[in-house]
């Protein structure tokens, strides 16, 4: 299903300028929540053990083994514009919440994050769960071997948080530029929650926006994965000699990076256990669309 054309026909219908659905069709994404609320077939499976090619290790760290999250039927999930997943095959996430997020840097957290494409066809079989100390278990917020059920996929549409956000002081000039030139901002946007009402959370999100931790920083906007990555590459160019960027014009580089950042990646699949720690897996769309999940980077971080 076309769900840039239902909304495009239903917004243009409502008399609303072509010109104004289209640059507010720009911003709007969509997004499959995976939970265990029955709809449908199940599209996959939280927590239990995973289906590993046969002869397959589970995947580890220098550590120790990584706990699985959970597993997706590729042919099973809906199709959504802008997240090219495979026609079939599952994928099957793995992650050390802990391990990830203690390490402090993006290129030590990948280590203990995993994402595992078997393509359809493949002789699996069910894993054994491996020997693993069970003191470095004691205190997280999941077992390493968590409750099994079935996930079930709803599509929901998804916006930047500011475009929703009335405090104007929260947003930057070129936010206010662009909600200046939507007149029907606030039509557009309940429109949007009209055609895809927004279910009750998720166990597992693929596609749409990376989600914030925490509150707003210094320079109007929530610390998610783009500005993380954003400002490590102002930094590493500045450091190179590369780019100066005038204290003053700090803000205002790191949203046009940030932007540029969140227009290349996609979030692939987040989730966030027991409400304490927020994962995120994001892969460049090129790289989603030629399968190369080895690509996928793991951003770990307290919701408190």
């Amino acid at each position: 299903m076309d769900y840039h054309q239902q909304f495009h026909r239903a917004a243009i219908e409502r008399g609303i300028p072509e010109e104004e659905v289209s640059k507010f069709a720009e911003f709007l994404r969509f997004a499959i929540w995976a939970s265990g609320r029955p709809n449908d077939v199940p599209v996959g499976r939280s927590g239990g053990l995973p289906r590993l090619p046969v002869g397959m290790e589970w995947p580890s760290s220098e550590h120790g083994p990584l706990p699985f999250v959970a597993s997706f039927d590729c042919a099973a999930l809906p199709r959504v514009d802008g997240l090219a997943l495979p026609a079939d095959g599952s994928l099957l996430l793995f992650l050390h919440h802990e391990w990830a997020h203690d390490t402090y840097s993006v290129a030590d957290e990948q280590k203990f994050a995993r994402i595992v494409y078997v393509p359809a066809g493949t002789d699996t079989a069910t894993a054994e769960e491996p020997d693993h100390d069970e003191d470095m278990f004691c205190n997280m917020t999941l077992d390493f071997v968590g409750p099994q059920y079935d996930l079930f996929a709803t599509v929901n549409a998804e916006l930047p948080s500011w475009f929703e956000d009335d405090d104007e002081a929260s947003q930057s000039d070129d936010q206010e530029h662009l909600a200046r030139n939507l007149a029907h901002l606030k039509e557009l946007c309940a429109l949007a929650r009209e055609l895809w009402p927004e279910s009750n959370g998720a166990a597992v999100y693929l596609g749409g926006y990376s989600m914030g931790i925490g509150e707003l920083s210094t320079d109007n906007m929530y610390t998610t994965p783009e500005t993380r990555m954003a400002e490590d590459i102002l930094e590493a160019r500045e450091k190179a000699g590369e780019l100066v960027v005038p204290p003053d014009e700090w803000n205002l580089r790191l949203e046009e990076e940030a932007l540029r950042v969140m227009r290349e990646w996609v979030p692939l699949a987040q989730f966030d256990p027991e409400e304490v720690y927020r994962a995120r897996f994001l892969i460049r769309h090129d790289d989603l669309a030629a399968g190369r999940f080895d690509k996928a980077l793991s951003f770990t971080a307290f919701t408190e």
